[in-house]
């Protein structure tokens, strides 16, 4: 008996000091166990007949691998998420008319939603099928462009017609996840950010936006559906917002739709990035700004777009977009902590969400002026009564040399920082109200983790004496031929086609060549030039290389090459009239992602082709598609007849893989049967990064490891690893730091300290000035040969025996396939790790309130309370083995609901451990 009482007093004591110490969240914000219902009123989603705060996190399914979402999922809701927000991708599921995919790999989407559910976690599933996202085509599949008579996005009877097909199988799918069924779904969405480009389209483009209001309405969903950055009213569906700061627009937005609760699906973190510029980032103090004045002015769902950016796997990138879609997003495309904003916004959430009553109960109120502060950039917006509210107190003043005001409060004097918004709480119990947060103030946690970036670390060099999972000397390679020494059968074109009308986006290769007599104004003109091409081009004349070329991102260029080595003295000098072979590899990065008449963009060689300032445009040309060894997207990798993988396939014949020699290669470049390109084959050892992860266990407990991929010793070219294609790399520099604001530009930018305050835009803060634009590319765990891991998503239960047998017996060796276009020095390649450095546990809270009273710390009762709490459960715990404190069981239960009740439960936002 004395035995079960201590333990009882134990459990009963440690939970008080958990308590005391950490920070709940109502779990009313979270999805219930049970079927439930959901509407809309003016202050929100409506959740079981009453209106809720929705934090939302964007993580996009075909982004990450389906390994890794439940840990993604479970770091979200552990930063204050509540729900999920995802885009579906048309292209991912209806690669082939009529043809769906909702089972394979990062295709799964229920696998998604399940894991959703099973975290707790709401869903917001924006099925678009128009997504943008920075993502190929928009998610449009290409077989879409070839349909007769199409138009996108717009009253076209072709579109419209697959559009309600494909939406309505997405709605299907989503079924068993609605409401109705316990699931996580909340809110559907339709068409996406319409409102920026149904002006270009006129009276079609109205009439489309209300025949997507009304198709979604037929489809009897039982959640709400929104139309993001929809500027006209349109039947049935929640208009919402897209912006870095989105209060400016809740004015007007409540005069236009009154009925309806103010969203915000995507608040931008920061902004994507391409090949060739800086990266963007944003300070986690304006992003904390700008959603707590969203919340001030009366906003209740706020998505952040991205939480966790991920990885642009295979062809998936838009144009120039690199494979790293990071976003400056709180879980990085590993799924590591981006520790400075995962932390300070997750203090931010919590407020909210413990808040959250109050918040939408109340009416929005008006702004009122603080005493002490100008009036125009200093005030407060007050949800609640008099002695039950909560408050946000609001500095929109961002010039430095402004004195910070000093106002007075409900019996508090507070600084208010630039640029900032404080929180203040006050509850019927409370003496005096308590200062939860204020956005501008990083915690040392925070802080700690500013000055502790993340970085990567090379397997094998650590410790000294550790294997090279990378077997260098066992690389085989192959160079590729042009095509003049391939099947010359095929079309003939009197002019070069639109290269998409033959690749179809199967490949972003299209050969062109022609032959041409040399003109007479080579004596003085030595340069071939291609008008209107897109996105590169490279240039071989009789099989001799002159280079590569791109320039504009987003628009067709003039791509211009000097061929003066064509006629230096020698053997191969060239004479006019005499007859040259021209060749140009063009080569598409993406297509795009976001532009009016989408069904009709074109790439390749659309202008003239001048030889020496002579026009041969219109001749006999021949195209060859792809590069030779090239797989198909959906084929399967084979290396010398052997399978290799289960997604794609190299067709290499064996004699045609040889052992790795530099001296072979350059050979090689020097002769005219073979292009620049090269493949190579290179051996990765499990054991090796078996014993990395043993290391890494007992010398920082990171297990798993993040793998990447370092290319710095390459050029340009994509990957593939046991078959998954990992992307396209490019180790191409951003410009050097500069002080012209020149954002995007191929000549200079910015890199230099950020301010937090005043309005951000993707060009204010930017690193990387000078660097790789990206250098590491992400290597998934799940996609190598390696038993299974603790961030493995164990919660399904579908996974093919195929599967199993394979994670319980790997292989001992993984094959990297690098498809290079320019040249490097393979044996450089090697794996790292990404390590994020999680703050110690030893550093304090979160920091004090701004209270500007030298003559009073203490804020209120709840800290005396707190402190008696925690020196009464330790003295228990001390005490416990002696059974005469079972008579102190009802002063527990007393002291339990005390704290339960009192202010001091909803104060003082600690660190996430």
């Amino acid at each position: 008996m004395r035995a079960v009482l201590a333990a009882l007093v134990y459990s009963i004591s440690s939970m008080l000091l958990l308590a005391a110490g950490c920070q709940g969240v109502d779990h009313g914000a979270y999805l219930p166990d049970r079927p439930y219902t959901v509407g809309y009123s003016s202050r929100g989603l409506v959740i079981d007949g009453a209106p809720r705060v929705l934090v939302a996190g964007a993580i996009h399914y075909p982004r990450s691998t389906p390994e890794m979402w439940d840990s993604l999922m479970k770091k979200a809701k552990a930063g204050g998420i509540n729900t999920i927000d995802t885009y579906v991708f048309w292209n991912m599921h209806e690669r082939t008319k009529g043809v769906y995919d909702f089972a394979t790999d990062r295709a799964n989407l229920p696998r998604f939603l399940e894991t959703a559910r099973r975290n707790g976690l709401f869903v917001m599933l924006r099925i678009g099928p128009f997504v943008c996202a920075e993502w190929n085509y928009g998610g449009f599949p290409q077989w879409l462009r070839h349909e007769d008579g199409i138009v996108f996005r717009t009253y076209s009877a072709p579109f419209m017609e697959h559009m309600r097909r494909f939406v309505a199988k997405v709605v299907a799918v989503a079924a068993p996840f609605m409401p109705e069924r316990g699931g996580p779904v909340v809110a559907l969405q339709i068409e996406n950010e319409y409102g920026n480009i149904q002006p270009a389209y006129g009276r079609d483009g109205d009439r489309y936006a209300t025949w997507c209001g009304e198709t979604a309405h037929a489809l009897n969903a039982s959640v709400p559906w929104i139309m993001c950055r929809q500027y006209s009213h349109v039947p049935h569906v929640i208009p919402t917002q897209n912006d870095f700061y989105s209060d400016q627009y809740l004015e007007r937005y409540r005069e236009r739709f009154p009925e309806y609760p103010a969203m915000w699906t995507e608040l931008w973190p920061a902004w994507f990035q391409r090949w060739g510029d800086a990266v963007p980032f944003r300070p986690a103090e304006d992003t904390a700004y700008a959603v707590a004045r969203w919340f001030a002015f009366g906003g209740s769902y706020v998505a952040y777009y991205m939480y966790h950016g991920g990885t642009n796997f295979g062809r998936t990138a838009s144009p120039f977009v690199t494979t790293s879609y990071d976003y400056d997003g709180f879980l990085d495309q590993y799924g590591l902590e981006n520790w400075p904003k995962y932390l300070h916004l997750a203090q931010l959430h919590r407020a909210l969400l413990d808040n959250a009553a109050v918040l939408v109960a109340s009416a929005v109120p008006d702004s009122v002026a603080l005493s002490g502060g100008d009036g125009k950039r200093v005030f407060a917006k007050q949800y609640g009564s008099s002695d039950d509210y909560l408050a946000f107190l609001i500095n929109a003043d961002s010039d430095p040399d402004h004195r910070t005001p000093s106002v007075r409060f409900d019996g508090l004097r507070l600084k208010l920082p630039r640029w900032s918004v404080t929180l203040v709480r006050r509850r019927p119990a409370d003496t005096r109200p308590a200062v939860l947060l204020n956005t501008a103030t990083l915690s040392a946690a925070a802080k700690y983790a500013l000055e502790h970036p993340p970085r990567f670390e090379h397997i094998g060099s650590s410790p000294p004496d550790a294997p090279d999972p990378v077997r260098v000397d066992s690389i085989r390679w192959r160079a590729v031929r042009l095509p003049a020494a391939l099947d010359a059968d095929g079309a003939v074109y009197l002019r070069p086609p639109e290269q998409l009308s033959i690749t179809d986006d199967t490949t972003d290769f299209l050969w062109y060549r022609t032959t041409a007599r040399v003109p007479a104004s080579c004596a003085t003109n030595q340069t071939l030039v291609l008008r209107d091409a897109g996105d590169i081009a490279s240039l071989y004349v009789d099989g001799r290389f002159f280079g590569m070329r791109y320039d504009k991102q987003e628009e067709l260029s003039t791509l211009s090459f000097g061929i003066s080595a064509l006629f230096a003295t020698g053997e191969t000098k060239k004479k006019p009239g005499e007859e040259v072979e021209i060749t140009v590899l063009s080569q598409t990065m993406g297509i795009a992602h976001n532009e009016f008449h989408m069904e009709a963009y074109a790439r390749g060689l659309l202008g003239s082709v001048l030889l020496c300032g002579h026009d041969i445009t219109m001749g006999s040309w021949r195209v060859s598609k792809g590069i030779e060894g090239e797989p198909d997207d959906g084929d399967e990798i084979r290396h010398g007849g052997d399978l290799a993988a289960d997604s794609i396939s190299l067709s290499l014949a064996r004699s045609f893989w040889k052992p790795y020699s530099a001296a072979a290669a350059a050979a090689a470049d020097n002769g005219t049967e073979f292009s620049r390109l090269r493949w190579y084959a290179i051996d990765i050892d499990t054991d090796a990064l078996v014993a990395a992860e043993q290391h890494a266990a007992t010398e920082d407990g990171d297990e798993p490891l993040r793998y990447a991929i370092d290319m710095a010793a390459m050029t340009k070219g994509q990957l593939w690893i046991n078959g998954h294609h990992l992307g396209r790399y490019w180790l191409r520099r951003a410009p050097p730091a500069s002080d012209d604001d020149a954002f995007g530009s191929s000549s200079a930018s910015i890199c230099r300290k950020c301010d937090y305050a005043g309005w951000y835009s993707p060009g204010k803060c930017l690193r990387g000035c000078g660097e790789y634009t990206q250098r590491f590319y992400h290597l998934p765990r799940s996609y190598l040969n390696m038993p299974p891991s603790g961030d493995d998503d164990a919660g399904d239960s579908k996974k093919g025996k195929e599967e199993e047998e394979r994670a319980s017996k790997p292989s001992t060796t993984n094959t990297l396939y690098v498809l290079e276009e320019i040249g490097g020095n393979p044996r450089l390649i090697s794996i790292a790790r990404r390590v994020s450095v999680r703050p110690p546990a030893s550093l304090p809270p979160s920091p004090p309130d701004n209270d500007d009273d030298d003559d009073d710390e203490d804020s209120g009762s709840g800290h005396r309370w707190l402190a008696l709490l925690r020196l009464l459960s330790r003295l228990l715990l001390v005490l416990s083995s002696f059974a005469v404190l079972a008579a102190l069981g009802g002063v527990l239960a007393l002291l339990w609901k005390r704290w339960r009740d009192s202010s001091f439960a909803h104060r003082g936002y600690e660190r996430i451990e």
